[in-house]
């Protein structure tokens, strides 16, 4: 095995470091960091390609890590110094990985009953991560994103979605256009399908609203909602009761809490139709 020792801020390192804290960086290489076994573990078993694996010594390395190197074209051992400030965490995780990224998946096609999120100007990382790993666990089809937000290949999104970044088919929708067309591919396939938006000011409360037929729920920005433009594509605007002493819930609770209602209720039916 081909070992790239790096001992010192060089050029190498400095480009790792790019790709962990730099947007631009990332998307020009088409590359991307990752730390966690669950994500690295993830990665490899939905067919990510692993561009390098990182590590302090390979001595060191357990029997897992040492088994999975031989996905990574590249791997490079780091002085314990500059592994250290590359982790993370307060124990410094003993591999870390390069990933590279997909094209974007569309999946709308043959599903029975079709869940889609789209998620409006995203703009706290944890809140992504964890609406990412609520949509996995809740049986989302589909993510969307739009609007200026944070990068989803941001290492403490990848990080906060604990393995299910790279589960769920993921899509940045870059224009109302866009939206429209895929809407328009989506409403041909499923002739029931209606887009459900969430807002403090929605017309049903979350339990009134039908949720056994194909949806997309739109989701909105943590401090402004969902745009105008998206309000207005919406069939119906939905809304969870709360206490009158809280303002608003976290949107990563809220997006789940949504999600937990659809199963219930397709739960429900499925059941009465058995």
């Amino acid at each position: 095995m081909n070992i790239i020792k790096v001992g010192k801020e060089n050029a190498t390192y400095q480009e790792i470091v790019a790709l962990k804290e730099n947007r631009t960086k990332r998307f020009s290489s088409k590359k991307f960091f990752v730390e966690g076994v669950q994500n690295i573990k993830d990665a490899i078993s939905n067919n990510w390609e692993i561009d390098a694996f990182i590590f302090e010594s390979y001595d060191k390395l357990s029997n897992w890590a040492k088994g999975v190197l031989g996905y990574a074209k590249r791997t490079f051992e780091l002085s314990p110094n500059l592994m250290s400030k590359l982790s993370d965490k307060e124990d410094t995780s003993e591999l870390l990985a390069i990933v590279k990224m997909k094209e974007q998946d569309l999946n709308i096609k043959n599903l029975k009953n079709p869940l889609f999120v789209l998620i409006d100007r995203p703009s706290k990382k944890g809140n992504l991560g964890t609406i990412l790993r609520s949509a996995d666990a809740l049986f989302v089809n589909q993510i969307f994103y739009c609007g200026h937000g944070v990068d989803i290949y941001d290492h403490n999104v990848i990080t906060s979605s604990m393995g299910s970044f790279f589960k769920v088919p993921f899509k940045f929708i870059s224009s109302n256009e866009e939206f429209e067309n895929i809407m328009e591919r989506i409403r041909k396939e499923y002739k029931d399908f209606q887009i459900v938006g969430t807002s403090l000011q929605g017309s049903k409360q979350i339990e009134e609203c039908d949720f056994t037929k194909p949806t997309l729920l739109l989701v909105g920005n943590e401090a402004n909602g969902l745009s105008k433009y998206l309000n207005e594509k919406a069939d119906v605007l939905t809304k969870i009761e709360i206490s009158e002493n809280i303002d608003s819930l976290n949107v990563a609770c809220a997006t789940s809490i949504f999600l937990y209602e659809i199963n219930r209720q397709r739960g429900k039916s499925r059941n009465a139709n058995s």
